[in-house]
């Protein structure tokens, strides 16, 4: 028996056999290997497309011809952005992935979230500012009113109706305030606001206990990088207004009307320093 076995292992049949055996496990380990780099696309990469300030309607349309699929998992409220357009995504624009890759994108809410409106009532103004700002809303007109706290908050409004602390509001709600301004019709120095943005103004005039009057730009209007060449009435270390007045601010991009910001300021830096000579 084992003569025959010995004698099959010489064959040329059995060699034919391990032949074809070994040319089949190669055959299929060759199919299998090649499907598997065509399923999975290995070694082909694509670069993620840049998602930012896409709408969340407009995105089927957008991937339609890339090799990248999304998801949207989060919402942000956002005020310096478009409601419902993509703010961020992970991985970056321009990653290599493989195809198929899901994109996660966050985008803004349309709706703003809702807080509880804050007690501004016998605060400060300054304190009144802070919370305002720290609630995500926006501070709107300031009335002074003759009362013997000053500079207290008296009332809190929004819309003309007063609003009970506690009460629903949505970010980036404006909230008006009615604030004491004393007896004694006080007066109070008027802070120069040269080089400031419109935003960076208005708040130095709230704690400053000033109202904001005429906002003015110039053409074309850009409320991103203008910032204030003029302001009426003017600054000074001599100069003052009664509590609760307004100021008039003058804002432009022009460069070269920027650029005269700075001889402003130093124009009045030197006038105080007369002043004190």
């Amino acid at each position: 028996m084992l003569k025959g076995l010995f004698q099959f292992l010489k064959s040329k049949v059995f060699f034919l056999n391990l032949f074809l055996y070994v040319a089949l496990i190669v055959s299929l380990f060759w199919y299998l290997i090649t499907w598997l780099n065509n399923y999975t696309s290995h070694g082909k990469t694509f670069k993620v497309p840049d998602f930012n300030s896409v709408k969340v309607a407009e995105l089927d349309q957008f991937i339609s011809d890339k090799n990248v699929r999304y998801q949207v998992i989060d919402s942000i409220y956002n005020t310096k952005a478009k409601k419902g357009t993509v703010v961020k995504q992970e991985p970056e624009p321009g990653t290599e992935v493989k195809e198929g890759r899901i994109v996660y994108l966050y985008v803004t809410s349309i709706m703003p979230p809702n807080v509880q409106m804050p007690k501004l009532v016998d605060r400060s103004l300054r304190q009144a500012i802070t919370m305002i700002s720290t609630y995500g809303c926006k501070l709107g007109k300031i009335e002074f009113v003759a009362d013997q706290c000053a500079n207290c908050v008296l009332e809190q409004l929004v819309k003309g109706l007063k609003i009970e602390p506690g009460t629903n509001i949505s970010k980036g709600t404006v909230i008006n305030l009615v604030v004491g301004r004393g007896r004694g019709g006080e007066e109070v120095g008027i802070p120069c606001l040269y080089g400031l943005t419109g935003k960076e103004a208005m708040e130095r005039l709230a704690e400053a206990s000033l109202n904001v009057g005429a906002v003015i730009f110039d053409l074309p209007k850009d409320s991103m990088t203008a910032v204030v060449y003029k302001q009426s009435p003017t600054c000074g270390k001599r100069a003052s207004i009664n509590l609760g007045s307004s100021i008039d601010l003058f804002l432009s991009a022009d460069k070269n009307k920027s650029s005269q910001v700075s001889d402003t300021t130093s124009s009045s830096k030197d006038d105080d320093t007369n002043f004190d000579d």
